[in-house]
């Protein structure tokens, strides 16, 4: 079975992680009285799961286990951009939105759905007007959007902190394989 992408794992722990930390979780459907989405704290969320990764790994270890250890190199994996036209159609419905296209202010308000959550991976470097220096944006309005969704992530912040800790967790799992597969 190939092992969840780090997007739907990212998606599938913000909705978890949401009902243990101490936010009020908003159903992904519309409420009578609207105020703000409530933002997703990346601290938190990567805390928790670097707490959970690193009591896997004192257990594993406990165990009799070699501590895992990760390397990395360049493995030349493409990429592929595909423009769909499919794109407001498809959010407004959507009770989860994760944009990662890396165009600034690609997802607006008008495109989501009352309550839904949205999730913005996107890095994009853009010139503030006021302070006439680069700064970074998500994919997401995240004014506009932040009044109507239930839950968003923050740009810059979450990316980084939960590509680290979702990391750390694969990395414990790939280890427990190769041991099953050893065995």
């Amino acid at each position: 079975m190939p092992a969840p992408s780090l997007m739907s794992m990212l998606a599938a722990r913000l909705l978890q992680s949401v009902h243990r930390c101490s936010l009020h979780p908003r159903p992904f459907h519309l409420v009578a009285v609207r105020n703000e989405a409530v933002v997703i704290s990346r601290r938190k969320l990567a805390q928790q799961i670097n707490q959970e990764g690193q009591q896997e790994v004192e257990e594993w270890v406990a165990s009799g286990n070699k501590r895992p250890h990760l390397t990395a190199a360049d493995v030349g994996i493409n990429r592929e951009t595909v423009v769909k036209p499919q794109l407001k159609k498809h959010t407004i419905l959507a009770d989860i939105v994760i944009s990662a296209a890396g165009i600034p202010n690609l997802i607006t308000a008008d495109m989501i759905k009352e309550g839904a959550a949205v999730i913005d991976v996107g890095i994009n470097r853009v010139h503030d007007p006021i302070t006439a220096k680069p700064k970074l944006v998500g994919d997401v309005d995240f004014e506009g959007v932040r009044q109507k969704a239930g839950y968003i992530t923050p740009v810059p912040g979450l990316v980084v902190p939960m590509t680290v800790a979702m990391l750390m967790k694969n990395t414990i799992i790939a280890a427990k394989k190769v041991l099953r597969l050893e065995e």
